[in-house]
């Protein structure tokens, strides 16, 4: 318990601020854009936009830089931690700090009546932007650890992203399991569930296989 605890606090003290102050800048700013706007459908649009793919992106290129772009990183090879400490615990501040947001803006959304039952019920609604950022969450991270340079990572995360929004008409129509957005998009899709099945099956192998690269230290010194 003492390791886990010291390797939060580890995370906490190296991990680069401005990666911590960003999304709460973009929470500000959606929450500053929403409250301008006055017609209904235009603040669910932003509201979703906001939630189902700003957030996952963000959450994406973070967990790029979060293990590799360490000042210490030789120092925290050298220590006792666990690969799995290494990797969960700057994880989960991302995770933390994003599931912050996301939580505080629906309050927000609550206070101006935006309704976000298109989307689903409760659980409907936290799956549209969690799942889509834990799968963003596990790319980056393994695309860096792979290529053992945070820029690879980071590159992933966009390529991605883009593409899925650029083509979402075909992934809907050939691809949807592997359609990211899908919840966001098409929340009453009969396929929903397994696609979401997928993408968090998907986001575990990829979280392992970063795992599995973490004991293999000397690749990233």
């Amino acid at each position: 318990m003492k390791m886990k605890s010291a390797a939060w606090r580890y995370s906490w003290i190296t991990y680069r601020r401005d990666a911590l102050w960003f999304p709460p800048a973009l929470w500000v700013l959606f929450i500053v854009i929403v409250s301008i706007m006055r017609h209904p459908a235009i603040r669910f649009n932003l509201a979703r936009g906001y939630l189902g793919f700003i957030v996952p992106l963000i959450s994406g290129i973070m967990a790029a830089y979060a293990v590799l772009d360490d000042p210490a990183l030789e120092l925290r090879f050298a220590t006792p931690a666990r690969a799995g400490q290494t990797l969960l615990a700057p994880l989960g501040l991302i995770v933390a700090v994003q599931t912050a947001c996301a939580l505080s803006f629906q309050l927000f959304l609550l206070v101006l009546k935006v309704d976000l039952s298109p989307l689903g019920g409760p659980l409907g609604v936290q799956l549209a932007w969690f799942l889509p950022a834990l799968s963003l969450i596990a790319l980056g991270t393994a695309g860096s650890l792979a290529g053992a340079q945070t820029s690879l990572g980071a590159f992933l995360v966009g390529a991605v992203w883009l593409v899925q929004i650029m083509m979402k008409s075909w992934l809907e129509a050939n691809a949807k399991y592997l359609h990211l957005f899908l919840g966001v998009l098409v929340p009453r899709d009969p396929d929903l569930a397994l696609n979401q099945c997928l993408l968090l099956a998907g986001s575990i192998a990829l979280l392992s296989f970063s795992w599995a690269l973490l004991h293999r230290q000397e690749r990233f010194l």
